[in-house]
């Protein structure tokens, strides 16, 4: 027979912690996920699909995107750079490419890929974020960097 404590140690965290309130002994609680940092630089984000959607994106004989293009678009809003999607509703992605990109392409890549949104929506709410660069801007001027070590 289990004794009142082990009994009670079984029960599972299912209440948020709250820093503001003690920690109640019998009632654990779940410390909360940590929000992933917002992204300060695009091209990584970006560059975690553009080489894999290339094909698709510039060559009118590729007819669907490949399941590399795919995860990599997935993994831009997986690791906290759903902000720098705007940079393909704006065009901007176009300077990574090889060749032309086919606008329509690119526009059906969410559906192509199975996410739950258009770029079209996205879009109406890429002007009321400040969108990171995809580059990171150069180190203000008056600061040496520090030589590399040899």
């Amino acid at each position: 027979m289990a004794t009142p404590s082990a009994a009670f140690s079984l029960l599972p965290p299912i209440f948020p912690c709250v820093s503001w309130l003690p920690r109640i002994p019998l009632l654990p609680c779940v410390e909360p996920e940590p929000f992933p940092a917002e992204a300060t630089d695009c091209l990584p984000h970006v560059m975690k699909m553009v080489p894999a959607c290339t094909g698709f994106l510039t060559n009118s004989s590729v007819t669907a995107p490949p399941s590399t293009c795919c995860d990599g678009y997935h993994a831009v809003l997986d690791n906290g750079g759903g902000i720098c999607y705007c940079h393909m509703v704006n065009r901007d992605i176009q300077k990574l490419l090889p060749a032309p990109m086919n606008v329509t392409r690119m526009l059906s890549l969410p559906e192509d890929c199975g996410l739950g949104y258009t770029l079209d929506a996205l879009a109406k709410n890429c002007g009321s974020f400040d969108v990171p660069p995809m580059t990171t801007p150069s180190p203000p001027a008056g600061k040496a960097t520090p030589p590399a070590a040899v």
